[in-house]
Formats: structure tokens, C-alpha cells, sequence
């Protein structure tokens, strides 16, 4: 039933996006919130539309706000692409990484691979497709590709054990 529910997921999403190729339109994502975009719609009367130039994101934690500064490639544009993204973090390794999966998976075709993580790096496990945030530094990979990095201290919000619910927005 599950392979079922995804390969329907699949299809919808594919079928959206060839529907919004040459309309310029945004392409529909199923309203999941571990894997695509908004779940509930914009408000139409927002006023600050955030600048799609800029590599800088905002990670809501709580009621905390902590940033991120993203690097420029291919792989980062397709993340930045999604925001806002409301997501759970899973605790992976005894609080090494926080983890979650996009879907679909994020373009890395061309992008430079391999680094040796350290905490605050934003990083995505190319055999794998999760993106993966690290709170504690890691050895080298070369299927590492990092996409980003959190500011200042502010991976110290996400070291902690357990999932977390976060949600990452455009500055």
C-alpha cells in the first residue's frame, strides 16, 4: 500500500510538473510536510517576498530562529527552490547528524563532492539523498556534498537528542 501511495505521488508530481514547464509556474508538490513545500497554502497578502538571490536561510526551532548561510551550486538552488520547508529532523548516530529525506531528491548532478564535515555544516549524503546537518564534525566522504552552513552558535539548537521539527525559510 505504501509503494502504492508513493508511486501515486510520484506520478502526480510528474504529471505537475511537465503541466507547469513552460508556464512559469511553481510545480505542484503533494502536501506532505516531511517532503515538500508549504502544507497549507500561502498568505496571499503577505507583503515581504523574500529575495530568491539571496543563499541566506532562516531554521525555526520552536519558537527560536537560528540561520544559515547556503553555498552556491546546483543541489543548494533545488533546496532554495522548495523553501519554505517544514520538516522533521531525525537524530541520527547519537545526535551526530539531524537528518531528513526531500522528495523528490535534490539535484546534485555536477556538483563537487567529497568534504569532512564539521558541526553546522548542511551536507547531503549523495548515495542516500538526505540532507544532513551536522552537530558534531565528521570524517571525510566523498559522497558528502555540502550545501550550506548554520551561523554562529546556532547548531548548539539542533544538539540535542531526538527528533525535531523545524521549519527552513528565504531570509
Amino acid at each position: 500500500m505504501k509503494k502504492l501511495l508513493l508511486i501515486s505521488m510520484m506520478l502526480m508530481t510528474v504529471l505537475a510538473m511537465a503541466a507547469c514547464e513552460d508556464s512559469g509556474d511553481e510545480p505542484f508538490t503533494p502536501e506532505h510536510p516531511e517532503l515538500s513545500g508549504p502544507s497549507g497554502g500561502e498568505d496571499e497578502n503577505e507583503s515581504e517576498v523574500p529575495d530568491v538571490s539571496s543563499l541566506q536561510v532562516n531554521i525555526m526551532v520552536s519558537n527560536r530562529t537560528i540561520t544559515a548561510t547556503m553555498e552556491d551550486n546546483a543541489a543548494t538552488q533545488d533546496f532554495l527552490a522548495r523553501l519554505p520547508l517544514e520538516v522533521t529532523l531525525n537524530d541520527y548516530n547519537n545526535t551526530t547528524e539531524k537528518i531528513f529525506y526531500p522528495f523528490p531528491a535534490l539535484a546534485i548532478e555536477g556538483v563537487t563532492r567529497g568534504c569532512a564535515p564539521i558541526a553546522g555544516d548542511i551536507t547531503i549524503y549523495a548515495s542516500w539523498g538526505n540532507v544532513a546537518i551536522f552537530c558534531k564534525n565528521g570524517s571525510y566522504s566523498d559522497t558528502l556534498i555540502k550545501i550550506g552552513r548554520v551561523d554562529g552558535n546556532g547548531i548548539e539548537m539542533l544538539s540535542v537528542s531526538g527528533d525535531i521539527l523545524v521549519r527552513f525559510e528565504r531570509r
